[in-house]
């Protein structure tokens, strides 16, 4: 991983063989190379903001369960877009790339930190059932996904958001290869997807389940990315779009009325805290469970919360939650601004249901399938500097959980901490993570980016 390159002023007054008509004095060669070797070690240039290349150097990195949305995220690091910025990009690519568990249907949660503002916080935009107008209704949820992530992208973005959304746009326009991630996907879910018209139509066409290298294509979600990109989301929400909308989703036998998008608000509010030496871990939510087992013996504020969480998967019917469509990704950019998400259909590929003729499929609305997790993603960040340390995200399945605490134990806490945890087997398990435990922006080249191998994804970084 290259984190820097020397930057050597050098001024020649003429190529090589020729014969100069007139010399320029050493003061002003001297002064040229001076300028020219600064704006080479400059780390940022302004004129070319929002262009693949503008950061020069380190410029972050991420790790997600898609390789193509990670590549668009990391291409507006390189653009000079925060870590906001690439979460944005990389969440709406996903809604083209693993529509298994991101869906402008859909909906998730972050933890957000802005070293600037010397804040985390939390934006939670967890897809909420819609109103049933009629019995026999399929339970399905308002769409988060458009408010949520224009609530991110206006708080703590740099770039235009109609960028954010143009790789998203166009994949789904003109087709995008089917990556290995998404073929898991489909083949863990056949059954689901055969019972399904919709799910049939979009991944076995002609009968035959896509393959990796198939084109997945949707020209209809293409059309409803158009319209959030030109217009933002007023229309979707507010609009005669949002109407109509609605009247499709309930004339495909699902539950949404104009009222509850006009209605619907993403939420910012104050993380769960945790103290950890210097550093304070803030988690999306709290456990459920006021105490629990001592399987993590370390003694810590840490320890002692991540038993609460194991605490939560060991009581209870979790049946729902372990057929969960989700997934999580860590960001980072190179001012130490940092996103940890998890996103999520509540089933994987949703509820099969919405508005076709806007591609628009939506979450499932069961109450115990839109649960929120059993534990959601998480950063590490010292308080006093503001420099970040750690960030970890998953599928909040109990076997993700399960996995994310135990990951979560063994670098915080440290080696054989996680030795009596029982790995839990009921869903998907990715867990990704970002640990840079000397603290960025000092130290660059501390950070490692982990990308689950059994989500399918990969780490960008530079």
């Amino acid at each position: 991983m290259r984190l820097s390159k020397m930057c050597v002023p050098y001024f020649r007054s003429t190529d090589v063989g020729s014969v100069p008509t007139r010399k320029p004095s050493w003061r002003i060669a001297f002064a040229i190379a001076m300028t020219a070797g600064l704006a080479a070690c400059s780390s940022t240039n302004t004129e070319n903001l929002g262009q693949i290349g503008a950061v020069t150097g380190y410029f972050g990195g991420v790790v997600a369960d898609e390789p193509r949305a990670v590549r668009v995220a990391r291409d507006v690091l390189s653009a000079g877009g925060t870590a906001a910025d690439a979460s944005v990009a990389l969440y709406a690519t996903m809604t083209v790339t693993k529509p298994s568990v991101a869906g402008i249907g859909g909906g998730g949660v972050c933890v957000v930190h802005e070293r600037a503002g010397k804040k985390v916080e939390v934006l939670d935009f967890w897809p909420r059932p819609g109103t049933r107008t009629s019995a026999g209704q399929t339970a399905t949820t308002i769409p988060a996904v458009p408010r949520g992530l224009y609530a991110l992208s206006a708080r703590f973005g740099r770039l235009q958001w109609a960028s954010l959304l143009s790789a998203a746009e166009q994949y789904a326009r003109l087709g995008v290869p089917v990556s290995r991630s998404l073929v898991n996907d489909i083949q863990a879910n056949r059954a689901r997807i055969e019972a399904s018209p919709a799910l049939r139509k979009t991944f076995m066409p002609d009968g035959k389940l896509l393959e990796v290298g198939d084109r997945i294509r949707s020209v209809n979600l293409a059309a409803l990315l158009t319209s959030l990109r030109v217009k933002g989301p007023g229309d979707f929400y507010n609009g005669a779009l949002g109407a109509d909308i609605a009247a499709a989703v309930q004339n495909a036998g699902g539950t949404l009325t104009a009222d509850d998008l006009r209605n619907y608000r993403p939420e910012w509010k104050a993380a769960t805290e945790v103290k950890h030496g210097n550093e304070i871990v803030y988690l999306a939510y709290p456990p459920r469970s006021a105490s629990g087992p001592s399987v993590i013996t370390d003694g810590s504020d840490v320890a002692e919360i991540l038993n609460r969480y194991l605490a939560d998967i060991a009581s209870g019917d979790l049946s729902g939650q372990a057929l969960s469509g989700r997934s999580g990704f860590v960001v980072v950019d190179r001012a130490a601004n940092a996103v940890a998400c998890m996103m999520t259909m509540n089933t994987p590929f949703g509820a099969g249901l919405g508005a076709d003729a806007f591609g628009l499929n939506l979450a499932t609305g069961d109450a115990a399938q839109a649960a929120t997790p059993l534990i959601g993603p998480a950063l590490m960040v010292n308080p006093f500097v503001w420099e970040y340390y750690y960030g970890i995200a998953g599928t909040g399945t109990p076997a993700g959980a399960t996995k994310q605490i135990a990951t979560m134990a063994e670098d915080l806490i440290g080696a054989g901490a996680a030795s009596g945890i029982t790995l839990n087997s009921q869903g998907a398990s990715s867990v990704n993570v970002i640990r840079c435990l000397e603290g960025v922006p000092p130290h660059p080249e501390s950070c490692q980016f982990v990308a689950d191998p059994a989500g399918g994804g990969m780490a960008g970084v530079r």
